[in-house]
């Protein structure tokens, strides 16, 4: 693991600020960390498949990529590096097009089987899981796609301070570019702080200009760490989505950071 604390520390945003009580939020929630050797920090990298299973879901993660680039509008060759992204996409206006098509994505369109994720992480958590979300119904999956040096990635943020995204289990697998200068980062633990242990923005934060859909986080009042766990090839790293994480800035010079983002719910 990878100190990064001075590249994702909170920053200034030109949202109000809320200073919550001293709830810890993941005291009444279903915890799928709960009764693990990881349960402590928040988060595990493990194992995805055998090889066979992840040859073909690398593949089709590639092949998908590549059509949904052209479905936005870039002229993408067959060859195509991925981690070469961002000279395809040079201008903010192609990538977000590009990115318009990389999210929200149907578990139907997944690479793989679900079953085959579900069950695999289902081991990890010791309990049976779901790609399908109870509280609004949408079972779907991203691509996150990070830009040398940009500002591409979300701030330091709680996934659960949006709604609808208590009591999953979140999933980084890397596709291309993803390393110890680029993978996400988390403050390990976080998700046992009380709330108000942070100050973090009203709304979807707005950090030099740019929107965010998520809340940031604008100060942490005691000492932290913020690591990358940086899985690798054929790994997946598993956290709480009540741990802070975010801010994983690309610090690679040359290379796009890609990686699929999947959350999976207790099955009921």
């Amino acid at each position: 693991m990878t100190r990064d604390i001075n590249k994702a520390r909170p920053g200034k945003s030109a949202q109000g600020a809320v200073i919550s009580g001293n709830k810890i939020l993941l005291n009444n929630a279903i915890d799928l960390t709960g009764g693990k050797s990881w349960s402590k920090a928040g988060y595990v990298v493990s194992h995805l498949f055998e090889e066979d299973i992840f040859t073909r879901f690398e593949a089709q993660t590639r092949t998908q990529l590549i059509r949904l680039w052209r479905e936005s509008g870039l002229s993408v060759p067959n060859d195509f590096q991925l981690d070469q992204y961002h000279i395809l996409a040079s201008t903010q206006a192609s990538h977000l097009a590009a990115v318009a098509k990389t999210k929200l994505i149907s578990i139907a369109n997944f690479p793989i089987p679900i079953k085959l994720m579900e069950d695999r992480i289902g081991e990890l958590c010791n309990v049976p899981l779901m790609a399908k979300n109870p509280f609004d119904r949408q079972s779907v999956f991203h691509f996150r796609v990070v830009r040398p040096h940009s500002q591409d990635n979300n701030p330091l943020h709680r996934d659960v301070w949006l709604a609808d995204y208590a009591d999953c289990i979140n999933l980084y697998i890397p596709v291309a570019g993803s390393n110890e200068c680029s993978s996400l980062t988390l403050i390990p633990g976080s998700h046992h702080w009380p709330e108000n242990k942070t100050t973090r923005t009203k709304e979807g934060a707005i950090i030099d200009g740019i929107q965010y859909n998520v809340p940031a986080v604008t100060e942490i009042r005691e000492p932290y760490e913020i690591v990358r766990p940086n899985p690798g090839r054929n790994e997946v790293l598993v956290f709480s989505p009540y741990l802070i994480h975010g801010g994983a800035v690309n610090l690679n010079p040359a290379q796009t950071r890609i990686s699929m983002e999947l959350r999976l719910w207790k099955k009921n």
